[in-house]
């Protein structure tokens, strides 16, 4: 899907099964197609899939799909894009066409850490910024704290999510392009590249590896993020993203956005092909009654594993995905998780589901087939604590949050911590504290987020890195239906 190089060229291909017509428009090697041209529609499959090869097209060439739909006509972004140009400016930004090769990873010899062991240090990327006042942090400044972060203990980083979102600043919830990198989260200065070259380079010859000779291998938004993760994985830290597949958008103003992708002609947004009616914060919920969409969400998360080599996932909401897709939802979980389990069984898989139930962490056919489940007791427990410390000295401080600290449910065996990366700016140093209950070792920290309980066994798959392939789902010939 999307865009990818072959030998003399590149092929295209997009989903719109509704479209009557698909054009590939671009600069190709110089060569400006911007323009619907007859000689760059696209072939059309019985299930609605159009595909064409671009002979000319080369890394960094930018391109859009143009839609003749029963609606209305114009400019699509490519859902599968690996990158999105800075300028025009987003929405109406072009996509990038992008090798994912040539990056040199250094990570081979790393190996996941077994779930009993993992210590979780969650952060907000936009929140790194050097003290510079409405600025937002980036990869590469993330890349300048990774001796503090590995100096802390944690053995895991859990990234907020990083997809391109509909606004910014953002907490990442809001996404709109589900492969390329948030253009807020990525440098483009280049003084500021070549001054955080010199760190990367100190890091990688610190743990015995040759320095890059250039900021070549920096300028493509994707790779400062494949940077940081490798340099991570250097360091001994796992690599965790957040993502939500449970709702996207809202798409106010966007028009080139997957919403209403092949361009139908009402506005009920059941028939927009990718979402449907259903709301949650702001977005709509995916249609995973969809074998596309669902295919669609599978890809993402096999495309994090295959191209930025991370660890794990934790997945947003699953119980709103649930209840916006209640015949589809659950089925749609156990697809995920066997096939993010088959591609690598090393990987976490952390479902945020309230409240806890167990079927949630149990194995396909009968559980949804997530390793942990994120608790909320920690969470709650200390805001109400925080928020009765803010009253005065003379207030009750009822400190009954400790005990989601030291006690957990029979069969939990490992807890995570995470802190509020707003801190990090201030040099504060930080250490968790150790509780142990029913012989089960604990190390959790006081936290505006949450703890995590795990069921009590280490991932599947021998230790080691697993590169596997897995099936994809049946392609559907029904591209909408009614709610329900």
């Amino acid at each position: 899907m999307g865009a990818n190089l072959i030998g003399g060229g590149a092929t295209f291909r997009c989903w719109a099964p509704r479209a009557a017509a698909v054009y590939l428009c671009g600069q190709f090697s110089g060569t400006a197609q911007w323009n619907p041209l007859p000689e760059n529609l696209l072939a059309r499959d019985a299930n609605g899939y159009w595909t064409g090869f671009m002979p000319s097209a080369q890394e960094g060439d930018e391109y859009k799909f143009y839609v003749n739909g029963a609606g209305n006509d114009g400019y699509k972004r490519d859902p599968y894009a690996r990158e999105l140009s800075t300028s025009p400016s987003f929405p109406h930004c072009n996509c990038i066409v992008r090798n994912p090769n040539p990056y040199p990873w250094h990570d081979q010899a790393f190996v996941t850490p077994d779930f009993a062991n993992m210590i979780i240090y969650q952060l907000h990327v936009g929140a790194y910024a050097p003290g510079t006042p409405n600025t937002m942090g980036t990869f590469l400044d993330v890349v300048e704290k990774i001796d503090y972060l590995a100096a802390l203990g944690a053995n895991v980083i859990q990234l907020l999510p990083i997809d391109e979102a509909e606004t910014e600043p953002t907490l990442g919830y809001n996404g709109s392009d589900y492969f390329s990198p948030d253009f807020g989260y990525v440098e483009y200065d280049q003084g500021k590249i070549t001054a955080h070259l010199a760190t990367v380079n100190r890091l990688l010859q610190a743990r015995g590896q040759a320095p890059f000779p250039d900021t070549g291998l920096l300028v493509p938004g994707p790779n400062q993020l494949k940077v940081l993760i490798d340099l991570c994985h250097l360091y001994g830290l796992a690599v965790v993203f957040d993502v939500v597949y449970n709702h996207a958008g809202g798409f106010e103003g966007d028009d080139e956005a997957a919403y209403f992708w092949d361009r139908f002609s009402d506005s009920n947004n059941n028939n927009s092909l990718y979402f449907t009616d259903q709301s949650w914060a702001g977005g709509l919920s995916f249609a995973l009654w969809n074998r596309d969409v669902r295919q669609f969400l599978i890809d993402s998360a096999s495309f994090y594993f295959d191209e930025f080599h991370i660890d794990g996932l934790r997945y947003d909401e699953i119980s709103a995905l649930l209840a916006m897709n209640t015949t589809t939802g659950w089925s749609f979980c156990q697809d995920i998780t066997s096939t993010v389990r088959w591609e690598r069984p090393r990987a976490l898989q952390n479902a945020e589901h309230w409240p806890v139930i167990d079927p949630i962490t149990e194995p396909a056919p009968a559980g949804a087939g997530f390793d942990v489940i994120q608790h909320d007791g920690l969470r709650i427990s200390l805001r109400n604590a925080l928020r009765q410390s803010s009253y005065g000295s003379g207030t009750y401080l009822n400190r009954a949050w400790q005990r989601h600290c030291c006690c957990f449910p029979p069969g939990c065996h490992r807890s995570s911590w995470d802190r509020n990366s707003s801190k990090t700016n201030s040099g504060a140093k930080f250490r968790p504290h150790h509780y142990t209950s029913g012989g089960a070792a604990c190390n959790p920290a006081i936290s505006p987020w949450s703890i995590t309980c795990a069921l009590p066994r280490k991932p599947s798959g021998p230790a080691g890195p697993i590169r596997r392939s897995a099936a994809r789902l049946p392609t559907s010939t029904t591209s909408v239906r009614p709610t329900g």
